[in-house]
């Protein structure tokens, strides 16, 4: 707090509406609160929900609506690659966005403005109002060319002064494990990784061990089975874990899971899976960056069955680590690869050591609250003053 009992300094968030892209900018956010910063995050109407949930306080943009509102055929289908394609698609909702945040910024007056690795609307707006820009990334780095060749898709060449793009941010934060992340990234200031996924009630159950058995974790994230999609992969993967004489939780919307893989598990409800991941021997999913990294910080070695985008880095990064084992998301015939993956995983003790390993890596790596520290350290009132002459601050 400032000597006049003012916030330590106006912190405006912008994240891309993805859960994965939100909750591991949380314990940061949380770290810049109880540094005294007043810390608000900007997102699209429709997934402000999701932002309320962690607790932060959320300004909604009433544009876009919702991702159909903005998004065009091209997006979906063209020459270009599925990651250009993805990125695309959060551009145009960027794109949209940037009218509302503008004003935001014009109001509000925030003196630093941070936002996820593929958001656009913040690190542009910071740009035009000459704020301090902050880069947090969700796991592994994004390739700087896939992201730049989307920005240009949809904003032409306007991306080369934004931050993090065509400029360096400011600062870079950066929660994955350094003997993880792609060598060659662009460095950044480590954080430890601390899992958020979001608001559940675990069962009492799952703190003692089941008898005589492994316990496995199965789970394909928060986009996979929306629609009815990819479960197949889903009755695959606990075919495996059953043949294995496996105990089963799968960690899903109770909604999008057939009745006939219900009926087969010990449960299926939404739970945390960094919580969850404690409590079991192993932990097979799509290999999204959030349960990947949650996994890793309790130690449990993986089966990642990744489809598109960063999953499959994940799944080669983690396969080269021997953390765990990769079986592709789009294999014709999976029950049999996905069987002896996890009968190898869990007959071989090094997966358990390194996954260990990469536990004790994250545990060691400084603490949010020491990240918050370097990222107050931009924020000056003299700093403030420049940008905007007319903010009165306290002394």
């Amino acid at each position: 707090m400032t000597a006049g009992g003012g916030p330590a300094g106006k912190v405006l968030a912008v994240s891309s509406p993805a859960l994965g892209h939100l909750y591991p900018m949380v314990p940061t956010l949380w770290a810049l609160r109880a540094a005294g910063c007043d810390v608000r995050v900007a997102v699209p109407a429709y997934f402000a929900r999701a932002v309320l949930q962690t607790g932060l306080a959320v300004l909604a943009c009433t544009q876009p609506a919702a991702e159909s509102v903005v998004v065009r055929d091209e997006d979906w289908t063209d020459e270009f690659t599925e990651d250009v394609r993805t990125l695309r698609r959060f551009a145009r909702i960027s794109e949209a966005m940037g009218p509302e945040l503008a004003e935001i910024v014009a109001s509000w007056r925030p003196d630093l403005v941070l936002s996820d690795q593929i958001d656009l609307a913040g690190r542009r707006t910071a740009a035009e109002a000459g704020v301090t820009y902050v880069e947090h990334r969700w796991g592994l780095s994004l390739p700087d060319r896939t992201r730049s060749m989307a920005a240009a898709q949809v904003f032409g060449d306007s991306w080369q002064d934004w931050p993090g793009l065509g400029r360096p941010a400011a600062l870079t934060v950066d929660p994955c494990p350094p003997s993880f992340q792609i060598p060659g990234a662009r460095p950044g200031v480590l954080t430890r990784y601390l899992p958020f996924n979001g608001p559940s009630l675990p069962p009492q159950w799952l703190a003692s061990p089941p008898h005589g058995k492994a316990r496995i974790l199965v789970t394909f994230g928060t986009v996979w089975l929306e629609g009815g999609q990819q479960t197949a992969l889903l009755d695959a993967a606990v075919n495996a874990a059953l043949s294995a004489g496996a105990e089963v939780l799968v960690a899903a919307d109770r909604t999008t899971v057939p009745r006939r893989v219900v009926e087969r598990v010990r449960a299926v409800r939404w739970i945390p899976v960094g919580l969850a991941a404690h409590h079991c021997d192993l932990v097979i999913h799509h290999g999204g960056s959030g349960t990947t990294l949650s996994a890793m910080a309790a130690g449990t070695p993986q089966v990642l069955c990744p489809g598109s985008f960063d999953e499959l880095d994940n799944a080669r990064r983690l396969t080269e680590l021997q953390a765990g084992v990769s079986v592709p998301g789009a294999a014709p015939e999976p029950d049999a690869l996905l069987t002896q993956a996890v009968t190898d995983v869990l007959g071989h003790a090094e997966y358990r050591v390194e996954a260990e390993r990469l536990r004790a890596e994250i545990a060691a790596t400084p603490a949010p609250s020491v990240t918050a520290g370097i990222i107050t350290e931009l924020i000056t009132p003299e700093r403030s003053r420049h940008v905007y002459p007319h903010h009165a601050r306290p002394a």
